[in-house]
């Protein structure tokens, strides 16, 4: 009798469920962990099969079925891809060449202009300890230096399974698309009667967050592509189209990826002018100054919204956890569970 008082308690069910809630959030969360590894390829199949939903729903809703829809969805976007390449892959290819033969002769620049500087240094009448310790800075920034330099290379190498999961991830995502309805029976199907409507309004709220951030950073990543190409050509540094990709490919990448954008204009503008590189910083800054303040909030809106420390962390532990992946994912996995602890938090604490 007092067994079945505690069992009726809503309190006591409330802990109950919430108990039982977090042992299951954290079995998912230890078996995801342990097959990290092989995750990357189905991570990029869930992200295709939700950008290219809604074009598969609009199809069907023209009376098309569900795989001669998805096949025109993916005939239509290799058709894009394929103009892009055709197009735009000649034209990088060819500033990719002339970048080649820059390298040398401002690789001999910046020796020459670095040993100016040095010389100088030398000659200047400073104490001994304060050049012992300024030498011993330069020795430490330049390990340094050449330990990041071993880190790009190998990060460089160690994107080839990432290609892989790449050339993976269409066909996952296609079966994902297929059966897509049935995806979502089975998971109703699951779900009790009683929790349908929380559920429901729960992946809303997911999606839309998801909506937000894919869809918006890939158009915030190519405004940006074509603000940083446009800027570097208006100040003469050459290959501005290859930057301008480069820099719209590397702005998906949070925090870091704007200052990697900004790394081959800038050494491309010391060719010409100390000047000119300065203006190139200051371009790059004020674009990505304009896309924090006013693209990335009205394409995204607030759905995505967290706080600098939480993105910072979240970009860090992904980092961590998953190198490169765990980067990308970092900041939309933190939206997405702070969506559903805000929906926890509001259905089963208050």
């Amino acid at each position: 009798m007092r067994h079945s008082n505690i069992a009726e308690d809503p309190g006591s069910r409330k802990f109950y469920r919430l108990g039982l809630l977090a042992v299951f959030v954290t079995g998912i969360v230890i078996v995801l962990f342990a097959a990290r590894a092989v995750l990357l390829p189905f991570i990029f199949a869930i992200i295709l099969a939700y950008i290219l939903a809604p074009l598969v729903d609009l199809f069907i809703k023209y009376r098309i079925q569900r795989v001669p829809a998805i096949l025109l969805s993916y005939a239509l976007v290799s058709l894009v891809l394929a103009a892009m390449v055709v197009y735009m892959v000649p034209l990088w290819m060819q500033e990719l060449v002339k970048m080649i033969h820059v390298i040398p002769s401002l690789t001999k620049q910046i020796q020459l202009s670095w040993n100016y500087w040095l010389q100088r240094f030398h000659q200047a009448p400073i104490p001994k300890s304060v050049r012992t310790a300024i030498d011993e800075a330069g020795v430490r920034w330049e390990n340094t230096l050449f330990s990041l330099t071993k880190q790009l290379v190998s990060t460089i190498f160690g994107v080839l399974p990432g290609i892989l999961s790449v050339i993976i991830s269409p066909i996952l995502a296609f079966y994902l698309l297929k059966d897509m309805d049935r995806i979502r029976e089975r998971f109703w199907q699951v779900i009790p009667i009683d929790w349908h409507p929380p559920v429901y309004i729960l992946a809303l709220e997911v999606d839309r967050t998801l909506s937000a951030f894919i869809r918006g950073q890939l158009l915030v990543a190519l405004l940006v592509g074509i603000l940083s190409g446009l800027w570097v050509a208006f100040l003469g540094i050459p290959l501005s189209l290859l930057i301008g990709a480069i820099a719209g490919v590397t702005d998906v990448i949070p925090y870091v990826g704007p200052i990697a954008g900004a790394i081959p204009a800038v050494m491309l503008g010391l060719e010409r002018s100390p000047v000119t590189a300065l203006y190139a910083v200051l371009g790059f800054v004020a674009i990505h100054q304009l896309e924090g303040t006013v693209i990335g909030p009205k394409i995204m809106g607030d759905y995505v919204g967290l706080h600098p420390l939480v993105v910072i962390f979240a970009i860090l532990a992904g980092g961590e956890m998953g190198g490169l992946a765990g980067l990308l994912l970092a900041v939309p996995g933190a939206a997405v569970i702070k969506v559903i602890f805000g929906h926890l938090y509001r259905r089963l604490i208050v």
